[in-house]
């Protein structure tokens, strides 16, 4: 017989955030009723308060998904500035505390020394902390993140480590958190999904959550070739993208977006010296353009053909070619990349160019651009979301970014809108036709919290 862990899936779960706003007063009663022995100790309040606020959030973006902790004390530091609220190892204590108090399940972590495989501790709330947190009513207008929040962050071999302080820096700091006051403000979902995760084409869950931050990463200190990261829509594969491109909406109202892989071949020009000429068109029965832009980066980034084959036979449904045979994917492989005597000389070099960071880098000038107009926009993958009423703007700033970066004479950008909606119905007859797209019944709480009828 299987045991109930069995089931669980540890994977759906996130790092706990020490960078909320432990002040929400949403959890005050909450607190109130857990804290009754400790109220006088001030450092036991405030982290009950970031454990209580977190386990809340995690429940709110999917009560299957676990928040990851660490339960030693070298996963804390205290004076970082990636801790604003100085959390320190003694949060193992309030863990143990709401384990004691059965109002956590708890799954301890583990390190495999054979292996060199490991987990961390993995927590969600308990059915009785849960209704506690049934009797909360969350707006989406409460600032939930600590005024001092760190959106820049720099990892040296993986482990983040504090970067200088410089003028651009500074610069790339209000910029950020401009804009993730901007999108917490909006609500960007998908109107007729039900669940309250997607699937990836590896198995992997995504929470549709719209209470985390957008993060700028980079390595070294090198700030100019940073990626975007942070949010549900950065965790999105091709399998997946290709399913919700058209199904995304800004604030419930027509959306558009546009391919930046339009010009991969301009920026493969650029990085080759040599001239490229890729047209966004399907190119064969097997490979869109999509793809077959994701398999050229591969391509250059793979040290031989054997190594670049398996892995693409590897991740066949992340990258939507599962309904193909190996041969068929390799014949299509073969004729439209390994055989382009244009990529013949880069290919299998083992040298990553770079797309991700120079498409960060664009959206990154193009929030820059808009700062202060009130408009939302949102990178997911190569494409770029905004609302359709204010294409002229958008339009006008990412072609004044792109002829700069690209060295090129002219722009021609292609725009999609999502799925028609009819949003709003209009007098006796709109009542009758209703709606064209049936919304989800957690499209439309989500819509209660953000305030749009």
């Amino acid at each position: 017989m299987k045991n109930a862990t069995d089931q669980l899936d540890f994977n759906f779960s996130r790092p706990i955030d020490i960078q909320r706003n432990i002040n929400l007063e949403i959890i005050n009663n909450c607190i109130l009723n857990l804290n009754d022995k400790n109220r006088d100790n001030k450092v036991f309040t405030k982290h009950l308060r970031l454990l209580v606020i977190e386990l809340y959030f995690c429940w709110i973006e999917s009560n299957q998904q676990f928040l990851s902790v660490s339960m030693s004390k070298r996963g804390y530091n205290a004076r970082s500035r990636y801790n604003p609220n100085n959390i320190s190892s003694y949060l193992i204590k309030i863990i143990n505390f709401l384990n004691q108090k059965n109002l956590i399940e708890l799954h301890p972590g583990f390190f495999d020394a054979r292996t060199k495989k490991s987990r961390l501790t993995r927590i969600r709330s308990s059915k009785l902390l849960i209704n506690h947190f049934k009797r909360i009513e969350f707006l989406a207008n409460e600032n939930i993140n600590h005024n001092k929040r760190e959106f820049l962050l720099n990892y040296k071999k993986g482990n983040l480590f504090e970067y200088d302080d410089t003028y651009e820096t500074q610069e790339k700091k209000i910029i950020l958190r401009d804009y993730n006051k901007l999108i917490l403000k909006t609500l960007f979902d998908i109107p007729s999904y039900e669940e309250g995760f997607l699937l990836r084409g590896d198995k992997r869950k995504i929470a549709i959550s719209h209470l985390l931050s957008s993060t700028y990463s980079f390595n070294d200190n090198v700030i100019n070739k940073g990626v975007f990261g942070g949010c549900w829509w950065n965790k999105i594969d091709l399998y997946l993208f290709f399913q919700i491109r058209n199904r995304l909406l800004i604030n419930n109202q027509e959306t558009s977006h546009f391919n930046l892989l339009d010009f991969f071949g301009d920026y493969l020009t650029i990085f080759s010296k040599t001239n490229i000429a890729l047209q966004p068109k399907s190119f064969s029965s097997v490979l869109n353009y999509d793809q077959l832009c994701y398999l050229i980066i591969k391509s250059f980034r793979s040290k031989n053909n054997g190594t670049f084959m398996r892995s693409i036979f590897n991740e066949k449904k992340k990258i939507s070619l599962d309904d193909y045979s190996n041969k068929e994917i390799r014949d299509a492989v073969i004729n439209h990349i390994i055989n382009n005597q244009r990529l013949s000389n880069f290919i299998f070099r083992g040298k990553d160019i770079e797309w991700t960071e120079f498409v960060s880098t664009i959206f990154y000038n193009l929030i820059g651009k808009l700062n202060g107009m009130n408009i939302p926009i949102f990178l997911v993958r190569d494409k770029v979301f905004f609302p359709t009423s204010k294409e002229s703007i958008v339009l006008e700033k990412v072609e004044e970014i792109l002829l700069n970066k690209l060295k090129i004479r002219s722009i021609k950008l292609n725009c999609k809108v999502s799925e028609p909606l009819e949003l709003k119905k209009k007098g006796i007859f709109g009542r009758l036709v209703g709606p064209k797209t049936k919304f989800s019944k957690r499209y439309l709480e989500n819509k209660k919290y953000f305030g749009i009828i």
